[in-house]
């Protein structure tokens, strides 16, 4: 038996605990309760929204692969369909001299713009804003530095002939040269080069009534670090109010997206842009590396196991985590005050890899929602079946509209756990995943509008690489429940599922 005096270092700690505490100081249970709490706040982060979408474009490779000069009617039908279901509000469309237009000036319009128009028609008639562009500046006799101009001049008539004599006045900005900063740009990495390649075009675009057209850039591909943000300074002290949209590409591994730091990375080329102007992802996709040593292993040997993915290829688009890591990243993108994020890539069609020219290999990018050519070129028609990750990203498309006012979310300390707020014309979008595995009670409440009525969208990843997510018929999501009372007064009781996603929205 104890005796009494030796309880005493027993009992101490919770004695001058019980002592120690005031009225000012939270109990165990009410110190528990607040870590659960979520709360829409109205710290606006970003206002006038462009919106999220995806890379579109290519099929250039189609009249090797099929003989036929584009898509099938059919094939368009169900592009059409499913991306009227994103409802995105921005697309990228990139293009090349040789592919859209020659480097003389003269246009084929019976077979090589044939894509094209199909894609800046479509745009159009939603009213999509496109950001439009060419992979890389032309040289003159293999000297990076000494531009071409003839490819100026006609890539700037093309685009002319684009926007105001086809009437495609919903491109906005023209991103010219992809990643300038990667030594496979056509700049090599050369700044200087990317600079005078952007004022030859600035000038060149001076002689047609193209005032309603912006540059977008530096379309840097920074993967995974801040380390590279002067080409943001560059770019304002040298083009100034020429450039309409600044941009980045990313490519994280997943532990920096899992773990939040991703965040920080995204936070110093905001902090770098220059006021008044807005900035967006021009790529988002995820590589993997020794960081991610598994799924690295897992993709490659995927890539090896099917013999149409080229070696640029993301194998995980088939893995419905892939749809959760995806959320977090545009979620994450959007908290920073980020105006959007383009997804690469809509549908393996659009492009083969390698992409060196080799229009012979059958290898395509794998990386896309679909595989719009999965019965007529890979002989699979379930190839063409929308993946999984298209669930989340759909929505985060469809339902943060051009225009919307992004509002900041104050988070629990719960780790993989994000959250945004998107209000337009009085209605709102509120979006929410755990990227951990470990499922968490959640009180949401709200300082920025009173109790609404909302439809739910749930999607979770299984371990097998399933998700349970309502679909209707055409594969597109639809509400685990309608019209729930959301009553931020009191608090709105979420169980956050580990690997989870969950939406809230009363938009149409």
């Amino acid at each position: 038996m104890i005796k009494t005096n030796n309880m005493l270092p027993v009992i101490l700690p919770f004695l001058l605990l019980f002592m120690g505490c005031d009225d000012n100081e939270l109990s165990f249970e009410e110190t528990v309760k607040s870590n659960r709490e979520m709360t829409i706040t109205e710290d606006l982060v970003s206002t006038n929204f462009v919106g999220n979408g995806a890379q579109w474009g290519g099929y250039d490779i189609v009249p090797t692969w099929l003989g036929t000069e584009t898509l099938s009617d059919a094939d368009w039908e169900k592009l059409f369909q499913r991306i009227d279901f994103m409802r995105p509000p921005f697309l990228r469309i990139m293009t090349n001299s040789g592919w859209s237009y020659n480097n003389n000036g003269t246009y084929d319009e019976v077979t090589k713009t044939l894509s094209l128009f199909k894609m800046l028609d479509y745009a159009k008639s939603r009213n999509i804003e496109i950001t439009y562009g060419e992979w890389g500046h032309t040289s003159v006799g293999g000297d990076i530095n000494t531009i071409d101009m003839d490819w100026v001049a006609n890539s700037v008539k093309f685009l002319n002939h684009l926007v105001n004599e086809k009437g495609y006045s919903n491109i906005k900005t023209v991103n010219i040269i992809n990643e300038p900063n990667g030594y496979w740009a056509s700049t090599e990495g050369n700044y200087d080069i990317y600079k005078n390649v952007q004022l030859a075009y600035i000038d060149e675009m001076a002689k047609y009534a193209l005032t309603g057209v912006k540059l977008m850039g530096p379309d840097i591909a920074v993967f995974n670090t801040a380390s590279q943000t002067e080409w943001i300074t560059k770019t304002h002290n040298d083009l100034g109010d020429n450039v309409g949209l600044y941009d980045i590409h990313v490519y994280p591994k997943q532990q920096l997206i899992r773990n939040g730091e991703f965040s920080n990375m995204l936070r110093a080329y905001k902090k770098i842009t220059p006021s008044g102007k807005q900035i967006v992802l021009g790529e988002i996709g995820f590589k993997y590396d020794e960081v991610d040593a598994v799924l690295k292993m897992q993709n490659e040997e995927a890539i090896a196991n099917d013999p149409y993915a080229g070696e640029d290829s993301n194998m995980m688009v088939y893995e419905a985590f892939y749809g959760i890591d995806m959320a977090d990243a545009l979620i994450q993108t959007m908290r920073e005050g980020y105006s959007g994020s383009l997804v690469w890539n809509m549908d393996d069609a659009m492009y083969n890899s390698p992409d060196n020219g080799n229009y012979q290999t059958d290898k395509l990018k794998r990386w896309g929602f679909w595989n719009i050519l999965g019965e007529e070129h890979t002989g699979d028609a379930a190839d063409e079946n929308i993946r999984p990750y298209f669930y989340p990203v759909s929505l985060l498309t469809r339902y943060f509209p051009a225009g919307s006012d992004i509002y900041n979310v104050a988070l629990p300390e719960k780790k993989g756990v994000r959250a945004i707020v998107g209000s337009y014309n009085g209605k709102y979008t509120i979006a929410l995943v755990n990227s951990h595995y470990s499922t968490y009670d959640i009180i949401l409440k709200s300082d920025l509008t009173g109790n609404i009525t909302a439809d739910k969208y749930y999607y979770k990843s299984n371990t097998d690489g399933s998700f349970i997510g309502e679909l209707d018929v055409n594969g597109f999501a639809t509400p685990s429940d309608n019209e729930v009372t959301l009553n931020f007064e009191e608090g709105v009781d979420i169980t956050l599922e580990g690997e989870s996603f969950v939406l809230f929205t009363n938009m149409d």
